[in-house]
């Protein structure tokens, strides 16, 4: 509930800042053609959604996660981070279809609750994880009007890289350090719509698969091959011009994907990897550099 509230009031506060863009919007609505370029016919948007997707940006926010493994082995808590990013919606050699290419990394890190057990003895643990969380996400699409130029979709090609350093601190015994990583390919859609002259909202929903997974446990110092398995990710936005190339934005993302463990047979010292699921939000405010 917090995590939708925060959210909430970084929306808000994209939306007051932008408030007397509402005035400007109804003046642009009458510009003539003759001051529009080739892909900006009467009531196109094109020039406000190029703006807000030829950036470079950075935002501040926090990720609430939750894991589970099946009970009781479950995790959750806030962690604090940043994004660093860049985008570009370029024209390309086709009429009327852009080319469009983005990068972004996303770091977060703090201590999440863990209740589980002890893996030796199983007897019930309430411990803390230190986690670290990276994420790097690589884009490649088209952009493509709709509604007349008032709107535009962008089907892309995504791949990128994600880790969880889970490092749980157990009192008065050694502690459990593991590292995840996989790889991420798959596709998703962008939607950009110009609600107002500086405004533009966005949603975007891709699906990936996970390949290479791979835990390591420093603990025992033996590692795991997993199995392939899926991640879902859908996401909002608000881009608003505030002053020349400054622009502010906000966002919010849902991700949920499964780890497929790693086979009982190939059991190292007794242990292996169970299967297990996660579900992430972030919420993220910043700014961007329009160039």
């Amino acid at each position: 509930m917090l995590g939708l509230r925060v959210g909430m009031a970084a929306f808000g506060l994209s939306l007051m800042a932008a408030a007397p863009a509402f005035a400007q919007n109804l003046e642009s609505q009458n510009l003539g053609s003759q001051q529009l370029g080739a892909q900006e016919q009467p009531g196109s948007k094109h020039a406000e959604i190029a703006a807000a997707e030829t950036n470079l940006n950075i935002s501040v926010g926090f990720l609430h996660t939750n894991y589970s493994e099946g009970a009781p082995d479950s995790e959750s808590g806030f962690t604090p981070g940043f994004t660093v990013g860049g985008s570009v919606l370029m024209p390309s050699a086709w009429s009327n279809i852009d080319l469009y290419s983005a990068l972004s990394y996303q770091f977060s890190a703090g201590n999440l609750s863990y209740n589980g057990h002890y893996l030796v003895s199983g007897a019930p643990l309430n411990a803390t994880d230190r986690a670290v969380f990276n994420h790097v996400e690589g884009r490649l699409g088209l952009g493509l009007p709709i509604a007349g130029g008032a709107a535009e979709a962008i089907p892309y090609l995504v791949g990128g890289y994600q880790s969880w350093n889970r490092n749980i601190s157990t009192p008065g015994v050694p502690g459990t350090d593991e590292f995840y990583s996989a790889g991420m390919a798959g596709a998703g859609i962008k939607l950009d719509i110009p609600i107002t002259a500086t405004i533009v909202g966005s949603g975007s929903a891709e699906m990936m698969g996970i390949f290479g997974a791979h835990i390591d446990n420093n603990s025992f110092g033996i590692g795991f091959g997993m199995g392939n398995s899926a991640q879902e990710r859908v996401s909002l936005g608000l881009d608003d011009a505030l002053s020349g190339p400054l622009h502010l934005q906000a966002s919010a993302d849902l991700t949920h994907f499964n780890y497929a463990g790693s086979k009982p047979s190939d059991a190292n010292f007794g242990l292996y990897e169970p299967t297990s699921t996660t579900t992430q939000v972030g919420v993220n405010l910043g700014v961007s550099y329009s160039f």
